[in-house]
């Protein structure tokens, strides 16, 4: 197990030269390769929701408060593509509308190394926020590194003004579960919850071959 710095992490909006390091990531740790499970979008639109400003979009890291240190952004440590594919992606004509579409991928970066990165789907409502595909590297699991990519967005989440977030869990991961429900989030469809509210009772899980269930969806409001 390696141990993390989390006041020395970074999380910023995913950039074209992350994606390849984004796919290696989650095709290391999720079975499931084509789609983004839990989203309504039919596949991942990684150019599309790559960050194109010229500062670095951020989230809070309540450990540099703690610490009193501040992190250092280096460029990523980009391991496959080549430069005739890197050329071809940058010259792709990216529009407002796609952009919007396409959501936000926010990663976790530590010392140029992505570490994690969390799918915040594009705002079907002007106050309610959905996120899926939470992924962290195998070597980082139970050091606080997923626990601090969904608060931090949270936090980012209340400060526009949404009242919601809704998590969708691949159905079989008894850890996702579990992790959501230590951060305060409420199965949609729990017996024991009586307090649920239309909104909340329109939001359905991912339907796979003969209409199973590939997801469970959790909520919080923040």
């Amino acid at each position: 197990m390696v141990r993390l710095e989390l006041d020395q992490v970074v999380m910023r909006r995913m950039k074209e030269d992350d994606i390849e390091m984004v796919k290696a990531l989650i095709k290391l740790t999720m079975p499931r390769s084509t789609g983004v499970l839990g989203s309504s979008r039919p596949c991942w639109d990684y150019v599309g929701s790559s960050y194109r400003g010229t500062q670095d979009e951020t989230l809070q890291n309540p450990y540099c408060r703690i610490s009193g240190k501040t992190p250092v952004i280096k460029k990523s440590r980009r391991k496959v593509g080549s430069k005739d594919k890197d050329k071809e992606m940058s010259t792709e004509k990216i529009t407002t509308d796609r952009e919007q579409a396409a959501g936000q991928v926010w990663v976790a970066d530590s010392d140029g190394e992505i570490l994690g990165c969390l799918f915040r789907e594009s705002e079907t409502g002007a106050r309610i926020r959905r996120i899926c595909r939470l992924v962290t590297g195998c070597w980082y699991r139970r050091e606080g590194l997923g626990r601090l990519l969904v608060q931090s967005l949270e936090q980012r989440e209340r400060e526009t003004g949404a009242h919601r977030v809704y998590a969708h869990v691949p159905y079989p991961s008894k850890v996702g579960e579990a992790f959501f429900r230590k951060l305060g989030y409420q199965q949609v469809g729990d017996e024991t919850n009586e307090e649920e509210d239309e909104e909340v009772k329109q939001e359905t899980p991912e339907r796979g071959f003969l209409g199973y269930p590939l997801t469970k969806v959790f909520y919080k409001d923040l």
